[in-house]
């Protein structure tokens, strides 16, 4: 049977902590920041057994905007968010629930991101990649599969003094959004809603995550926001000023989470997705020992991620990145939540 369901009740946290593939973006966590910060509407398409227990689900976000419309989304401002099943039946019979409770509730846009059963009314698109590195108790071993440039720009901060800082507190959170700030601006980017990190918080309390820092004489020159659950470690949002990159804060940084990985019992590294074209992030992450996957998102509605595309985005970046700070954060509160 096919049902609605609550993504913050108990019976939806045992199925996904028995679930071998679940994510962080499937955690209740995760999916009440969301709703926290920018009032989606959540639910969880689910199917369930005889004795009503969970045997496939999918978490869903209803976005209602004047600018993008009404439409389903699992998940908003998540890399991947694929569905849980069971048995390989499932898959397809909750891919037809919901393209049959999307007609009834005249939902004519749906975005899933992952990969799911073939269906003559979807599209899929592959214009990401993803990464993930195997990570191990003796990280030496880890070490020792990176590139050698890696090795080399991880003792240039070492000898430079480059200091890593881990933190869960309010005030690291404020430190790295300013360097967030500084970097979203200079790619013409919109920032996230300072509110949106403060409720990062939260999920540090629960156990899911931190923030590195990197210092080189006392000032913050990068940060990075890591997320974690059960065996894997994720990189969610890395920041740093351009002009002290020579001292290689970044590699340090990325090190020193593998590091706590690795001493911690994660057995991987989520490195995040990237665009295809941007082949030198795509190159940064796989010298690190990872191996790139295709990260394919299905549509509903061919393109519906494209609404925000063209000659806008391109005045929005070229503004944000020749005015001030306040203006990259203005249009982050104002955009920010129509186009998860």
């Amino acid at each position: 049977m096919t049902q609605l369901n609550d993504p913050f009740s108990q019976d939806w946290i045992d199925f996904i902590n028995s679930n071998a593939g679940a994510t962080i973006f499937h955690h209740p966590a995760w999916l009440r920041l969301l709703v926290e910060c920018y009032a989606y509407q959540p639910f969880v398409l689910g199917l369930r057994d005889e004795n009503d227990k969970y045997r496939a689900g999918i978490p869903m976000m209803e976005i209602k905007s004047p600018i993008t419309g009404r439409r389903w989304v699992s998940l908003p401002f998540s890399d991947f968010c694929s569905p849980l099943f069971e048995n390989d039946s499932d898959h397809g019979q909750i891919i037809e629930s919901l393209l049959s409770l999307a007609k009834v509730e005249h939902i004519h846009s749906v975005e899933l991101r992952g990969a799911y059963s073939d269906n003559p009314a979807l599209i899929t698109e592959s214009d990401y990649v993803f990464h993930e590195l195997d990570l191990e108790p003796d990280n030496e071993k880890v070490f020792a599969r990176m590139h050698e440039m890696h090795r080399r720009n991880i003792k240039t901060a070492r000898l430079k003094g480059v200091q890593i800082v881990r933190g869960d507190t309010s005030e690291h959170l404020r430190e790295y959004y300013n360097l967030h700030l500084q970097t979203r601006r200079r790619q013409g980017v919109p920032i996230q809603p300072w509110k949106f990190f403060a409720a990062l918080r939260k999920l540090f309390e629960q156990g899911l995550g931190f923030v590195l820092l990197a210092y080189d004489n006392q000032r913050c020159i990068a940060g990075a926001i890591f997320l974690h659950w059960q065996k894997t470690l994720t990189y969610k949002y890395g920041a740093s000023l351009s002009d002290d990159l020579q001292v290689r804060p970044n590699n340090l940084i990325m090190w020193t989470a593998i590091q706590w990985g690795c001493n911690n019992g994660f057995n991987k590294l989520d490195l995040g997705r990237t665009t295809l074209s941007n082949e030198g992030l795509r190159a940064f992450k796989s010298r690190w020992g990872a191996r790139e996957y295709c990260l394919p998102y299905t549509y509903l509605v061919p393109h519906a991620k494209k609404v925000y595309t063209g000659k806008l985005t391109a005045l929005l970046s070229m503004l944000i990145r020749n005015s001030p700070p306040w203006f990259c954060r203005i249009s982050g509160e104002l955009l920010y939540k129509h186009f998860g």
